[in-house]
C-alpha cells in the first residue's frame, strides 16, 4: 500500500479543431496460459504496451505516450481495427461464444510493471489482470478466454496497484466490442454508422507533453479529448447512428446532453443493450461507465450540433480541485457537422430510423429477484469514506491477496450488495467525493438508489440523479456523497480472487480497492 506522502509525490511529466478520422482496418512471472478447454482462438493477437510519439495537438511537436499496439496472428481482419492518428489502443470486435487469445508484451520503460484488465468481461480470475499477476518489463503473459458476455461496449486497460492512474492517463486503453444474435436482430446502425467515442481529459505543457499530478481527489485535465483528438468534430450523414460513449477519464464525471436540449435516446449501458430505448434530458457518466445512444442526425440536416457536458455540483471538494476546468464545469465535448438529406425531397422520417426504433424492442434481460438473494434481508454493505487522509472501503485499504470474512462469497449464489457513500456512526471520517464503484467478474443489476439525507448533499445529488442509466446490466455504478446504491449480483462460472474498487483511478491507486473471493 502506498503511503499518503508517497502517493502525493507520484507526479510525472511525459516527454485548433481536429476532424475525427474514420475507423480503419489494421492488420518476474512466467508466461501463463489458460487453454479454456483447448479451443482454437477465433482471434489471436500479439498485444504490446510501448512508448510512442503521437501528434495530439494541432500545432507544435508530437506528444510522448504509452500505447497499446496489436498485430493479428489469426482471425478475421474485421476483428482488429484502429483509430488512425490516435494514441488509443486497438478496437477488438468479437461475437459471444468466440475464443480469444492475446499474447501480451510489456515494453514499458524502466521498472514499470503492468497488467491488462478486460473491463466488464466475465473471465477466469487468472485472466482478469489482477495486480498479483503484474508483468515486468520485457516479460510476457498470455490472456485467453471464451467470450461469455452479451453484446456490449467493453474495454481494456492496465491494473497494477499504485500505477493504474498514470498508466491509463499516459494512453493505455483500448476497446473490446462484443456482438451477438440478439443485437443483430435489433437492426441497429452498423459499420460506419456504429461509432465508439472515448471521452478523456488531459493537460499539456508548453512542449505538448502530458502533465500528470496524482491527487487524493483525482486528476482533472484542462483539455477534453474524444478518441484522442482535441476540439473534436465529426462529419456525419443525415441519418441514424449508434454512438458508443465511454468515459475514459481518470476522475472526471460527464453530464452529457445535446446543446439544443433535444432528448437523448439511450439504448445501452455498461453491459449492453437495454430492453427498450429510454429517453433522457441528460446522461450522468462516471469514470469507466458507458452509454449507447441512438441518434437520428436527420433532425439537424445541414447544421452543426454539439454534444456538451452540463454543469453539476458536489462530486469533488471545491476547495481542492486541481484543474482550470473543474469537475462539474460546463463545456463542449464534440461537434457533429451534418450533411444534407441524400435526396432532393426529404425521405419519410422512418427511412432514417433503424428497426428497433420503429418496433420499440432491443433485448431481453432476465431480471433478478431480490427475494432470491441468499442475504435478501441483510445486504452485504460496504461503506466509502476517507479517514486519516486515506480513502477506504469499510475502513480497509488494498492487500494483494487478502480477504476479510465479509468478502467471501459462494459460487452459484445471488447476493444483495449495498455501497454506501457515508461515514458510519462513531467513525471519524469524511465523504465529500463521488465514487464510481466497479466490480470485477459478473455484471450486476441495480435494485435501488437511496438519496442522501444531508440537505446539501441532497441538493448536489439532484443535479445529476436524472441522468443515471440503471435499468440494464452494469459493471460500474456512480455514487454521489451521501448516496446509497443496492444491487443484485450472481456469482457464476468461475471461482477465484476478484477485485472491487473505486474507478476514480487516483482513489484506486491510493488503496480504495479490495478483493472478494468466490469459493
Amino acid at each position: 500500500m502506498l503511503s499518503r506522502r508517497s502517493f502525493l509525490r507520484l507526479t510525472m511529466t511525459l516527454g485548433g479543431s481536429v476532424l475525427l478520422r474514420p475507423l480503419l482496418r489494421s492488420d518476474s512471472l512466467p508466461t501463463l496460459t489458460a487453454k479454456a478447454g483447448g479451443s482454437v482462438p477465433d482471434l489471436d493477437i500479439t498485444l504490446k504496451a510501448e512508448v510512442k510519439s503521437v501528434q495530439i495537438l494541432p500545432s507544435g511537436g508530437p506528444t510522448t505516450v504509452w500505447q497499446y499496439t496489436a498485430t493479428r496472428n489469426a482471425g478475421s481482419p474485421d476483428a482488429l481495427t484502429t483509430i488512425p492518428g490516435s494514441y488509443l489502443g486497438p478496437i477488438i470486435r468479437m461475437t459471444r461464444g468466440e475464443h480469444f487469445r492475446a499474447t501480451f508484451f510489456n515494453q514499458l520503460p524502466g521498472t514499470e510493471e503492468t497488467s491488462v484488465h478486460w473491463h466488464g468481461m466475465h473471465v477466469p480470475d487468472t485472466m482478469d489482470g489482477h495486480p498479483r499477476h503484474v508483468i515486468k518489463p520485457g516479460e510476457t503473459y498470455t490472456y485467453e478466454f471464451t467470450v461469455l458476455n452479451r453484446a456490449g461496449s467493453y474495454w481494456f486497460h492496465p491494473h497494477p496497484h499504485g500505477r493504474t492512474g498514470p498508466q491509463v492517463y499516459n494512453g493505455l486503453a483500448g476497446l473490446f466490442i462484443v456482438s451477438d444474435s440478439e443485437e443483430q436482430a435489433a437492426g441497429l446502425p452498423s459499420g460506419a454508422y456504429d461509432i465508439p467515442l472515448v471521452i478523456q481529459d488531459r493537460t499539456f505543457d508548453a512542449n505538448n507533453q502530458l502533465v500528470y499530478s496524482a491527487d487524493t481527489d483525482g486528476f482533472f485535465g484542462d483539455t477534453i479529448l474524444v478518441n484522442g483528438f482535441p476540439n473534436a468534430n465529426m462529419n456525419v450523414e443525415a441519418r441514424s447512428y449508434r454512438l458508443r460513449i465511454y468515459n475514459g477519464s481518470n476522475a472526471r464525471i460527464y453530464k452529457i446532453a445535446w446543446e439544443d436540449g433535444t432528448p437523448l435516446t439511450v439504448i445501452g449501458s455498461d453491459g449492453g443493450l437495454l430492453e427498450t430505448p429510454l429517453t433522457y434530458d441528460y446522461v450522468t457518466l462516471g469514470p469507466a461507465e458507458r452509454v449507447e445512444l441512438l441518434v437520428n442526425f436527420g433532425k439537424w440536416s445541414g447544421k452543426t450540433i454539439k454534444l456538451r457536458s452540463l454543469a453539476f455540483s458536489g462530486a469533488t471538494p471545491a476547495f481542492n480541485n486541481n484543474s482550470t476546468l473543474p469537475n462539474g464545469a460546463e463545456f463542449d465535448i464534440i461537434s457533429f457537422t451534418v450533411g444534407t438529406n441524400p435526396t432532393p425531397t426529404p425521405a419519410p422520417y422512418n427511412v432514417y430510423l433503424p428497426l428497433v426504433q420503429r418496433q420499440g424492442r432491443l433485448s431481453t434481460i432476465e431480471r433478478y429477484d431480490v427475494n432470491d438473494a441468499v442475504n435478501a434481508s441483510s445486504p452485504r454493505t460496504f461503506t466509502l469514506y476517507r479517514t486519516r487522509g486515506q480513502w477506504t472501503i469499510s475502513g480497509r485499504t488494498f492487500e494483494l491477496t487478502a480477504t476479510a470474512p465479509d468478502e467471501r462469497v459462494q459460487l452459484n449464489t445471488l447476493e444483495l450488495w449495498e455501497f454506501a457513500n457515508v461515514v458510519p456512526a462513531g467513525v471519524r471520517g469524511i465523504n465529500n467525493s463521488a465514487h464510481p464503484m466497479h466490480i470485477h467478474g459478473p455484471l450486476f443489476q441495480v435494485v435501488e438508489r437511496i438519496p442522501p439525507t444531508d440537505a446539501t448533499q441532497r441538493a448536489n445529488w439532484e443535479t445529476v440523479k436524472d441522468g443515471y442509466v440503471d435499468s440494464g446490466w452494469k459493471d460500474t455504478i456512480l455514487l454521489m456523497p451521501g448516496e446509497r446504491v443496492r444491487l443484485l449480483i450472481k456469482f457464476h462460472d468461475y471461482t477465484g480472487l476478484y477485485l472491487y474498487h473505486c474507478h476514480l483511478l487516483e482513489h484506486e491507486d491510493m488503496g480504495m480497492m479490495r478483493n472478494y473471493l468466490v469459493q
